[in-house]
């Protein structure tokens, strides 16, 4: 039987009209979910803003790279931009919110600006109840190597990415499991993630204590090669809580992205 505290809130998806928004945020802690998940993209001047995909719409409904804007034009484009909230905005109200137990899931986008951003959670006491999640090892990587207590997650496809996720994002391929420490560590605006085939390898498996993979790709064998060192599985998403109750039973992974309010509902 699953629980309130194993679903995630999938950038707020179902508490306002729009994912990743201030307004979204409010609504899910003040409803009392206990994990929220969130991406950061970093702005061409370097502002991290909370968006997952590397573009997005003005007001007249023309697409712009995250990368390639200033902060202080987005309000000025509008559309998309117009309510995208900055990381600072959104630590400040998670970290003063009455919803103190809520786990908090940091899905860095972008490389190479780590000691910011965990700077930026430092200041707002959010440390020990974060988890750095990213489909870049890069990212996994730098924050290890500045705290080695850091909860940390890496997303990756654990089957072959079809052709549709293909035409959007750059695939990268491990070594019969293992993913080596890159030699780049700078990654701005591109779009991309790593097909492990199996279970993860090698020094980042060590490094990493979850991962998270799609729903459709999860196993109850990829489970428990994972359980066998204690690193947990998330996967996503789900929008109702029959079909996480049916997952958990099929594959008895730990926590499931929800891109929708009606499972947490399902808990009142």
């Amino acid at each position: 039987m699953a629980r309130l505290d194993q679903i995630i809130s999938h950038r707020f998806r179902g508490f306002a009209q729009h994912e990743s928004t201030m307004d979204g945020l409010i609504a899910a802690l003040d409803f009392g979910v206990k994990q929220i998940e969130f991406d950061i993209r970093l702005t061409r001047c370097g502002t991290p803003m909370i968006t997952h995909d590397e573009a997005a719409r003005d007001s007249k409904g023309q697409l712009h790279k995250i990368c390639d804007v200033f902060a202080r034009d987005l309000s000025s484009l509008g559309g998309d931009f117009a309510r995208m909230p900055s990381a600072p905005e959104l630590f400040k109200a998670i970290a003063t919110h009455d919803n103190r137990n809520c786990r908090v899931l940091i899905d860095m986008k972008d490389a190479g600006f780590e000691e910011m951003l965990y700077a930026l959670c430092a200041e707002h006491r959010l440390r020990e109840r974060s988890i750095w999640v990213s489909w870049l090892p890069e990212v996994l990587y730098a924050i290890h190597d500045i705290d080695e207590t850091a909860q940390s997650c890496l997303s990756h496809w654990c089957q072959p990415p079809n052709l549709a996720v293909r035409s959007v994002h750059k695939v990268y391929k491990a070594n019969l499991g293992r993913i080596e420490r890159p030699e780049r560590t700078y990654v701005h605006g591109e779009r991309s993630g790593w097909f492990v085939d199996g279970p993860l390898k090698g020094e980042l498996r060590e490094v990493v204590n979850w991962v998270c993979v799609p729903a459709k790709q999860v196993s109850a064998a990829l489970v428990e090669d994972y359980h066998q060192d204690g690193t947990q599985v998330s996967a996503f998403s789900y929008k109702t809580r029959a079909a996480i109750e049916t997952a958990e039973a099929r594959h008895g992974h730990d926590a499931f992205f929800s891109d929708a309010k009606a499972p947490f509902e399902s808990f009142i």
